[in-house]
């Protein structure tokens, strides 16, 4: 594991990221570009000399939250000579002219679909300047997460009528094999274990003869990778095969997150997703028989314009059905340059309560799924001090002597809330046979 080398007097740069998996890791991305420069990541703004702030354009809310971040930081820019301010992201590409208007004093907007060419536009920023005189040079930082992404495509083919990501982001482009390959092995370099695999439409992935199914085999492989995960997959690529390779790999870990967005047909088509709600079952039910004690989580939006009462009954009777471990409910957010945009929409009072219902029901199965864990033993893999997470990717905080990157067993002393607590176990050793242990737990359990 390699200890960063700070020099007092590096220029330093601060990153804030909205949004999703994917601007986490493209935030990470931007952040080993910098480093490679010579720059240094600080926690405290106050020190830095360059701003990054990674923008998301899914909804409104976080649209608004970065831009009123790029209001106050014309106040931060001006207390230090030679600071800059870079903005990136979905919103940055869907708004970049009207952000160098509003905002005059921003020094770079890198917008989604130029993310790949931010080393090049970051050389040219970060340029020697007569302002710049004060500042110095480090050498090197190494990030040293146990976790880490792995962006393995950008963009997105599908055409969701609610969705703005294909319009910023553009159609998918995939990084071939070695790349990724590649990439692994230079995180598993700075310490990682576990390796998540991220796009847009992760398993619908493809590069030359390779398909998603391949590319999980060989990640895999990759020496000291020890966990496996992948986000967001979508229902139309969950194929048998690739549901038989997260039940052969054992490095693929027992927690599969699959958007279904709506219960009722009448909404998935004019969402424009590409199944049926009969198919998402059909493939939850493959799933649970290929990986018994799987933990399932999904995305649902509510409101829709044209949603029925009838239509988000359904999607209530497939959360009864299914019964998700977790999930995440989102209101209906209108956004510009997207088919439903054009649509009428609900009140915003009765998408309220459609949001509060759906989320309650969703929220006590949730809560029955992690009561059956107290007093269950799991492995979990530490991230940071004394907080790790399960191979079923329940949050854990451990009572115990532990450090990011151990692997122990843990003893689970508390599930009523999301991040769960626990203890050591005595004479904690490696599970050899999890998969098939948990299965067996799971089925006691009845899940």
């Amino acid at each position: 594991m390699h200890t960063p080398v700070y020099n007092p007097r590096a220029m330093k740069f601060y990153v804030r990221t909205y949004g999703c998996q994917m601007n986490v890791e493209d935030s990470n991305e931007m952040g080993r570009h910098l480093k490679a420069k010579g720059l240094v990541e600080t926690q405290n703004p106050d020190e830095a000399s360059v701003f990054l702030v990674n923008t998301c354009t899914v909804r409104q809310h976080a649209e608004d939250r970065a831009f009123s971040e790029l209001g106050r930081l014309k106040r931060w820019k001006a207390k230090g000579p030679g600071r800059k301010i870079v903005v990136t992201g979905c919103a940055a590409e869907r708004t970049k002219e009207y952000l160098e208007d509003r905002f005059p004093f921003l020094d770079l907007v890198v917008g989604a679909k130029s993310i790949e060419d931010f080393p090049r536009m970051a050389e040219r920023l970060l340029d020697r300047r007569d302002t710049d005189e004060e500042l110095d040079y480090a050498v090197r930082a190494v990030d040293d997460k146990v976790a880490a992404f792995v962006t393995i495509m950008r963009g997105c083919n599908y055409s969701c009528t609610y969705c703005i990501v294909p319009s910023v982001r553009g159609r998918e482009i995939y990084h071939s094999v070695e790349q990724i390959l590649s990439e692994a092995r230079e995180r598993v370099r700075e310490g990682a274990r576990e390796i998540t695999l991220l796009g847009q439409t992760v398993n619908s992935y493809r590069s030359g003869t390779a398909r998603f199914a391949d590319l999980l085999k060989a990640v895999a492989t990759v020496e000291g990778v020890e966990r496996v995960r992948f986000m967001s997959p979508h229902p139309y690529y969950m194929t048998d095969r690739v549901i038989e390779t997260v039940a052969a790999v054992p490095q693929i870990c027992e927690s599969i997150h699959l958007p279904v967005q709506s219960g009722s047909n009448t909404m998935l088509k004019q969402m424009m997703r590409n199944y049926t709600r009969e198919q998402y079952v059909l493939i939850i039910e493959k799933l649970r028989k290929a990986m018994p004690g799987t933990t399932l989580s999904t995305d649902i939006i509510v409101g829709f314009p044209g949603e029925t009462d009838r239509d988000f009954r359904e999607t209530l009777a497939l959360i009864e059905e299914i019964q998700f471990d977790w999930g995440f409910i989102f209101k209906y957010s209108a956004r510009d340059g997207t088919p439903a945009a054009n649509l009428e929409c609900l009140p915003q009072e009765l998408i309220e309560e459609r949001h509060q219902e759906c989320l309650a029901l969703m929220d006590r199965f949730a809560q029955e799924k992690r009561s059956r864990m107290a007093g269950a033993t799991h492995e979990v893999l530490v991230e940071a001090d004394n907080m790790g997470r399960t191979r079923t990717n329940y949050k854990v905080y451990i009572t115990g002597n532990v450090a990011p990157g151990e692997e122990v067993r843990v003893r689970i002393t508390n599930a009523q809330r999301p991040t769960l607590e626990g203890v050591i176990e005595d004479g904690n050793i490696t599970f050899e046979n999890f998969r098939e242990e948990s299965r067996s737990a799971c089925t006691n359990r009845g899940q």
